[in-house]
């Protein structure tokens, strides 16, 4: 696999359907500024802007993940594909229950909190969970079957919706809060419907095997239980703690009694402004785990670590160049992205670009992790990651240098677990990739043709 050849493959048509989703996140958090929902309102979306980002992406990224791995591997072993995405679908189902009842047992939490007394927003939240199962479902199949294309239509369908509808919101002069809100969750919901029409109409040769070459098991789905493989129960996990990572910092400086509401949606919007360039790895990582799932299977470790190498290189001149541009002209941007005048320095946009900058590494390495198995690990390193990031909250400190703080730590302890791990599988001692898990897979066979 070359970098370069990725680069010049369906990665500008991933680009496009991630700039929409991009600018569909800013235009939301922009528009609620501006728009006739009073200011505890406007907090409250925030909050539940946060709180979809952290719940509903956290439960169902990792189904994505899975779901690429698993139809990944059916690909390369010259199977059909429609029984093991069907299989890792149902999972899927499984867990949105506990995710739905999980949310409305902490909905009084959570409306006395983030969602600052606003008890429709919890519906918005069901929806966004239900949303999210669907639209992880086709895109991991459109992902593991390499279908960049139409994975990139249903990233436009959802930015693109999303973002007519709030604009139409703003432009009508809606003042509640949950019109804005519903605008905001259905977006994945129009994804999934367009990725299912999309299959039907053109991705029927997918589900039937490309060819009948055989090749190595990969496996790695692991023991299942309750319906629910150990790897995919890893992956949500670890994803869930990811998410937390990433959103969880300014509804936490947010509920500091020393912070008023300005205050906190000021945070909440330097924070996803510096977070913004970290979508722009996101089809690197999409188109990264399938090939990695192969190569790895081939035992060519040093050309998995080699990649993975390149790509945190890549990374990290992408993230410092993110970091000089918030030093530079960071306060502007955030007035400009909030329409209104912010207190903020330059140096504190810029600190908080070093937590986005990490995360950008990790969002390269994680896939890398998969591919070689280590579902475990990279739960571990994520857990890690949020422990770091409590202790740095708890530290006494003014609220902007606790927000630096809290959105770095994590994403540079996650890294450096990720990368001693990484280190440890691609090296020399390593001379193939895994124990053969043969169990593993009869077992997930069975699962799949019942």
């Amino acid at each position: 696999m070359n970098l370069i050849r990725l680069l010049r493959g369906p990665m500008p048509l991933m680009g496009v359907g991630l700039t929409l989703v991009i600018l569909s996140g800013a235009a939301f958090i922009g528009l609620i500024n501006r728009s006739e929902v009073d200011r505890p309102g406007v907090a409250a979306l925030a909050g539940l802007y946060f709180l979809v980002n952290t719940i509903a992406l956290g439960f169902f990224i990792g189904l994505e993940q899975e779901m690429s791995r698993s139809v990944s591997q059916e690909r390369a072993l010259g199977r059909a594909v429609k029984p093991v995405a069907h299989f890792v679908s149902r999972q899927g189902a499984r867990l949105l229950v506990p995710a739905i009842a999980i949310s409305l047992a902490a909905s009084p939490v959570l409306v006395s909190g983030p969602l600052r007394g606003h008890w429709e927003l919890v519906g918005m939240l069901v929806v966004s969970l239900v949303s999210a199962w669907a639209a992880s479902s086709v895109r991991g199949v459109l992902a593991g079957c390499q279908r960049f294309g139409i994975y990139s239509a249903t990233l436009a369908a959802e930015g693109g919706s999303r973002l007519v509808l709030c604009v139409v919101l703003w432009l009508a002069g809606a003042d509640s809060a949950w019109t804005f809100g519903l605008a905001f969750v259905l977006g994945q919901a129009f994804a999934a419907l367009l990725g299912v029409v999309m299959l039907w109409i053109k991705g029927q040769r997918d589900w039937r095997a490309p060819s009948s070459a055989a090749a190595p098991s990969i496996g790695g789905a692991g023991a299942i239980r309750f319906g629910v493989s150990s790897a995919l129960t890893f992956l949500v996990a670890a994803n869930l703690t990811n998410q937390a990572i990433i959103n969880l910092p300014p509804l936490m400086i947010g509920a500091r009694s020393d912070v008023e509401p300005v205050l906190a949606t000021v945070i909440a919007g330097a924070v996803t402004l510096t977070r913004l360039p970290m979508f722009a790895i996101f089809p690197l990582q999409t188109m990264l785990l399938p090939r990695l799932t192969a190569g790895a299977a081939k035992g060519d470790l040093r050309g998995v670590r080699r990649q993975a190498s390149l790509a945190v290189v890549a990374c990290a001149v992408f993230g410092l160049l993110g970091i000089a541009v918030l030093g530079i002209a960071g306060p502007r941007l955030l007035s400009l992205y909030l329409g209104t005048p912010v207190d903020l320095s330059a140096t504190a946009m810029a600190l908080l670009g070093i937590g986005t900058m990490f995360l950008a590494i990790s969002n390269v390495t994680q896939p890398t992790l998969l591919a070689l198995q280590k579902h475990r690990m990279v739960l571990v390193a994520f857990v890690t990651a949020a422990v770091v990031m409590v202790l740095a909250y708890v530290l006494p400190a003014e609220p902007v240098t606790s927000a630096v703080l809290t959105t770095s730590a994590g994403p540079i302890a996650l890294v450096l677990v990720m990368a001693v791990v990484l280190v440890r599988a691609t090296g020399r001692n390593h001379q193939q990739l895994l124990p053969d898990d043969t169990s593993a897979s009869a077992e997930l066979r069975e699962q799949t043709t019942r």
